[in-house]
């Protein structure tokens, strides 16, 4: 076999892999479908990226955020690989019909699972030779919250359309139960090799906060910490909100990220918050998957995330360097709510679709303009699976179901009294895990330990040293 470690020298200028990468890439080059899971920060592109050179024919990556799709495309062209392409609604008519006309040109193809349905499209991806088909944030073939995009489950349809290529799926948490989702959707046709390592980032202290004032416990810690970091909330409306007071206080600039931000404003400010133009950025889910910023030193959470996955995803943001960085929830008594009334909505507006069941299509033709996206994009996913509304009424409510335990075990997080880091290891293996390090938790640690190893503040692209004064900012749990 070719040596991987010396293409992964020459090529990506890396001196070794990372737990995972290899066994991952040498079971792709044996030809076998494989199921990754790596924790957020630990270089799981490369699992397709290496690869992909040893193999003929195109490489054909599925995902979910344009964000994602255009810092993925920005790390390769680095790299010096011109030919890469993403697919997505940032391509107007002229360029996107350009690209998809000298498709075969291009070695590296993103795109997202709502264009790979459209039929000009997958005519046009039928017509090439694809060496790898990548499903990246595989888990989002089990969320059925109220953002979620049914066109995931058309996947399984796509792969038999294309003759089922060699497959790899990726993601960073999986419960059992997604596993299963993520195998039973996507591999159904041939053995897979699985690769799943702990969900644990030892360079993150987890720490809940409870807040009278989340406003000013926010601009108290940033007052004292000029580090790179995102915040993320549930809400747009509170995102501007916070992001103008901020903006207002700090001598640092604050910009927001939300679905309501144009694409190329959207790619802008990503690229300002990566180069250290924009040092703190207020978002929304919307922002962060893949997003290649190695010194984030602090992800912080206003809002309460909706599960522990989302929760995991998110502060996995944090420290990709492997530098000491900190994951906060700022928590206060019934911020659940939010979250249950979103379940509560995407439960009605899918159960409301079953008025449908008897209908004609010609008689549903004549609520189309009372519909929401959401549910419009629901009855293209039914139209798929020929109208299979038991089904459709089934999955409905065990999704409800399970959206609504993923809440409680957010819930009895952010209230636990035993190690966050264990609770989390815990959560995603299904089997007691005892964890034993320091600095840790703010269960483990409740004065905010001060920590020995230094973290490195970049100020004008100047490092500044101070590692005991920064980190007793950074960690002291009440200010």
């Amino acid at each position: 076999m070719t040596d991987l470690h010396d293409i992964l020298k020459r090529q990506f200028n890396f001196s070794s892999f990372k737990e995972g990468q290899e066994e991952t890439i040498e079971s792709l080059l044996s030809g076998h479908d494989t199921f990754t899971v790596l924790p957020t920060g630990t270089g799981k592109s490369l699992c397709y990226q290496l690869p992909s050179y040893l193999l003929d024919g195109q490489t054909l990556i599925v995902s979910p955020l344009i964000s994602l799709m255009e810092d993925q495309v920005s790390q390769l062209r680095k790299m010096g690989e011109r030919s890469v392409v993403a697919i997505n609604s940032t391509l107007d008519f002229s360029s996107k019909q350009y690209v998809l006309t000298h498709l075969s040109a291009f070695k590296f193809i993103f795109i997202s699972p709502e264009t790979l349905t459209q039929e000009d499209v997958l005519n046009r991806v039928k017509q090439l030779r694809i060496s790898l088909f990548v499903i990246d944030e595989a888990h989002c073939i089990s969320e059925w919250g109220h953002d979620f995009r049914p066109s995931y489950l058309a996947l399984k349809d796509t792969l038999k359309k294309l003759g089922h290529p060699l497959t790899l799926a990726l993601t960073a948490t999986a419960t059992s139960t997604v596993k299963e989702d993520i195998k039973k959707e996507l591999f159904t046709q041939k053995p897979v090799n699985e690769f799943i390592y702990s969900v644990n980032r030892p360079n993150i202290f987890y720490q809940v906060q409870y807040c009278e004032d989340k406003t000013d416990y926010l601009l108290d810690f940033l007052s004292k910490n000029e580090l790179p970091g995102i915040i993320y909330f549930s809400s747009k409306k509170e995102t501007e909100r916070v992001a103008h007071l901020l903006n207002a206080s700090l001598p640092v600039n604050v910009a927001v990220y939300h679905g309501d931000v144009s694409p190329s404003d959207r790619i802008r400010i990503q690229q300002q918050f990566i180069h250290d133009e924009i040092r703190i950025l207020c978002a929304t889910s919307a922002f962060g998957m893949g997003v290649n910023k190695e010194n984030i030193r602090f992800v912080i959470h206003y809002h309460l995330p909706d599960s522990l996955e989302n929760y995991v995803q998110e502060s996995g943001r944090a420290g990709r360097d492997g530098k000491q960085s900190l994951s906060l929830i700022l928590y206060q008594s019934g911020d659940e709510r939010i979250h249950r009334f979103l379940q509560e909505d995407s439960f009605n507006q899918k159960k409301d679709l079953l008025f449908f069941k008897d209908k004609t299509q010609e008689e549903m033709k004549q609520y189309n303009r009372v519909l929401t996206d959401t549910q419009q994009k629901w009855l293209v996913q039914l139209e798929k699976s020929d109208w299979d509304w038991e089904l459709f009424e089934q999955n409905i409510r065990v999704k409800q179901f399970e959206k609504s335990n993923k809440m409680n075990s957010m819930t009895d997080f952010v209230n636990s009294d035993f190690c966050l880091r264990q609770f989390i290891m815990n959560y995603f293996s299904h089997e007691f895990i005892s964890v034993k390090q320091e600095p840790c938790c703010s269960i483990c640690q409740p004065e905010g330990t001060v920590l020995e190893e230094e973290i490195i503040s970049e100020t004008n692209e100047q490092a500044v040293f101070d590692g005991p004064k920064l980190l007793k900012k950074l960690f002291l749990t009440n200010f």
